[in-house]
């Protein structure tokens, strides 16, 4: 049976930068927008703040949604809907991922790229590359 899975995630933009997780699973490594899976009664809004706080450091508030995406991986029977919001940072300061005293799992650092260069490396959902790279201007 696949597994479904919902993952709120956010786009925070820093002037033609977005903030991306650099990550490593057994499956090799890329990167992904901050966010992650619901805990107990949260809402999608709510998550996506939680996660990015305890992925990137950064207190944010969500101004709106941005995309709607679903990725299916069949070698891994998983099935992933993205909610992508755009967030604002309000506070907090960039937690540094890749020191080793800090247990953050798959997380090996947090990364400012240009959405220029977003081909160049390995991102998913890579189906929003070309929406995030048409609609920078106005989600500035």
């Amino acid at each position: 049976m696949e597994e479904k899975i919902i993952r709120p995630s956010v786009v925070l933009v820093k002037g033609t930068k977005i903030l991306l997780l650099k990550s490593k699973y057994s499956s090799g490594e890329f990167y992904l927008l901050p966010g992650g899976g619901n805990e107990g009664f949260e809402t999608i809004e709510e998550t996506a703040i939680r996660e990015t706080k305890e992925e990137t450091g950064y207190d944010i508030r969500i101004e709106k949604l941005l995309y709607l995406s679903e990725w299916i991986e069949k070698e891994r029977n998983k099935n992933v809907l993205y909610i992508i919001f755009l967030g604002k940072i309000n506070g907090g300061k960039e937690t540094h991922l890749n020191d080793p005293c800090l247990e953050k799992g798959n997380i090996q650092a947090v990364e400012w790229i240009d959405v220029k260069d977003l081909n160049k490396i390995k991102f998913y959902p890579e189906e929003i590359i070309s929406k995030l790279k048409k609609d920078m201007e106005n989600i500035k």
